[in-house]
């Protein structure tokens, strides 16, 4: 028995740009996709969001390719064909739940050994995903029901092409796009505008162009496996590169759905070996949103920063990484331009936070972007621009605010907060300015938000009354002093100012 088809059953919801809601067939919803139709999944949990996209995206770039076609502008039952073309035109694949277990069902590989005895079991979607929520704090376990089918299907994906090692007692192995069992599968990209289906036609055509490229440089190839979970698996056999075709789905988990009397019920088993690539640690595969490191040819990892400026100056502007396919500019790319990024931060035994950013990028930068001399140049000015913003903090305002401690422990500060909030707008506004002009812009802005964290800091201290004053005239004694040292031209700058105000205090 199968039940539960995602090319003729409309499990999946979506909301048209009127915000209105409806259901649709998995091909229904590539077609509204490339239509640009379709709004938004308002059923997928924000950190699902993009796991699921991203499947949508490669699987329309397979089935374009497959085809020969650029245009992903099919009808439904054109999808429909082509997408049970990759599978045979079995359903199975396509099915949540297949009894049979010598066949594969949605994102969940046959099962050799025709048996689940011996398998844990989960009962509720949320058991099987990504969220770390043993401990209940965030978001509650166990929460979704178990006859959501829908929930069941972003679970699914979220689980397969996102998850990394789950650490316990081990057998719990995570996906081939990740740098290491903690990393994280980012997904970086350009994109016109933030709907969905501009940035899902954006990125099939980038997955297309760049296919022969990822197939040359990523050693994969083309006639390799792209449905992964169609095959039967073990868990000790892995596809190596030159079985995988670029862009391939994959899957890291041994887990089959089975009808229960509340619904539907995951089983699951461990594995002894990564299903795809498991001897190389590096995540280095070719996907087109993740950008590589040049140093050791690691996918891009995000940590509980998030896209910090520090870390997104790397990525974006110097040499460290290699650009994913998606952030290269494109001739055809028109304004306005921007960068988005977001990832699921992960730890041992936990996550930590699920990151986005979006930065705007100017035209005249776009175009200095898509130089590789003018975008080191851009590059060289951000990286002056972090170590500045490193040394006012460290340097001037951590030395000010130990003067207001109480004991050992300094007061929190938000000073790189604020500088993370204006980082980009602030260079992509001086892109036309000499270096130097730029550089003394940048530092007074880096001053003027340090003054304002301490006064922040000193107007909401817990001081005794009768040390107050003494410890906030050290605080801002130490704070000039401290600029005048590290940052002496500054200093003058600032004084000069004050002298032509008449004012005879350094504020």
């Amino acid at each position: 028995m199968t039940a539960h088809n995602l090319l003729t059953d409309p499990l999946i919801s979506w909301r048209d740009r009127s915000r209105r809601r409806a259901r649709a067939t998995l091909p229904e919803v590539l077609t509204k996709l490339a239509a640009g139709e379709l709004l938004d999944f308002p059923a997928a949990q924000a950190h699902q969001l993009d796991p699921w996209c991203m499947f949508l995206t490669q699987l329309a770039a397979i089935v374009l390719h497959r085809s020969g076609r650029r245009d992903p502008g099919f009808s439904e039952s054109e999808w429909r064909s082509a997408i049970l073309d990759l599978t045979n035109g079995s359903h199975e694949p396509w099915c949540l739940l297949v009894e049979d277990l010598s066949k594969a069902a949605f994102f969940q590989p046959p099962v050799p050994e025709g048996s689940l005895e011996k398998w844990k079991q989960a009962d509720h979607p949320d058991d099987i995903d990504v969220l770390v929520t043993a401990k209940g704090h965030d978001v509650k376990p166990s929460r979704i029901a178990a006859t959501d089918t829908e929930a069941w299907c972003f679970a699914l994906a979220t689980l397969q092409t996102m998850e990394g090692y789950s650490g316990g007692a081990g057998g719990y192995n995570g996906i081939a796009r990740m740098k290491g069992g903690y990393g994280s599968r980012p997904r970086v990209g350009n994109a016109p505008d933030l709907t969905l289906a501009s940035r899902f036609s954006r990125d099939v055509n980038v997955l297309l162009e760049s296919w022969q490229s990822v197939v040359d440089r990523c050693g994969l190839s083309e006639a390799g496996v792209s449905i992964v979970w169609t095959l039967p698996w073990d868990g000790t056999s892995s596809l190596e590169r030159e079985q995988l075709t670029p862009c391939f789905i994959e899957i890291c988990r041994r887990v089959r759905l089975v009808a229960s009397p509340l619904g539907l019920r995951s089983f699951y088993r461990t594995s002894k070996s990564r299903r795809c690539v498991a001897l190389d640690k590096t995540g280095d595969v070719g996907d087109p949103w993740i950008p590589i490191e040049k140093s050791d040819r690691g996918a891009l990892t995000i940590g509980e920063r998030g896209f910090h400026y520090a870390l997104l100056t790397r990525v974006l502007l110097e040499e460290d990484f290699e650009l994913a396919a998606t952030q290269v500019v494109r001739p055809e790319d028109t304004d306005p331009l921007l960068i988005l990024a977001s990832a699921m931060a992960r730890g041992q035994g936990k996550t930590e936070g699920l990151h986005t950013r979006t930065v705007p990028i100017p035209t005249q930068v776009r175009r200095r972007l898509g130089r590789p001399d003018t975008r080191a140049a851009l590059g060289v000015r951000a990286r002056s621009n972090v170590q500045d913003a490193d040394r006012m903090r460290k340097n001037v305002l951590f030395p000010a605010l130990k003067q207001l401690a109480l004991g050992e422990k300094t007061v929190p500060d938000n000073f790189d907060q604020r500088v993370n909030d204006i980082f980009f707008d602030e260079l992509f506004g001086t892109i036309d300015s000499g270096d130097q002009q730029a550089q003394r812009d940048w530092q007074r802005r880096l001053h003027e938000l340090a003054r304002a964290e301490l006064q922040r800091v000193i107007d909401r201290c817990c001081l005794p009354s009768g040390r107050w004053y003494h410890s906030v005239s050290n605080a801002e004694g130490m704070f000039s002093g401290c600029l005048k040292t590290h940052f002496p031209t500054l200093a003058e700058s600032i004084s000069g100012d004050q002298r032509a105000d008449g004012d005879l205090y350094d504020q």
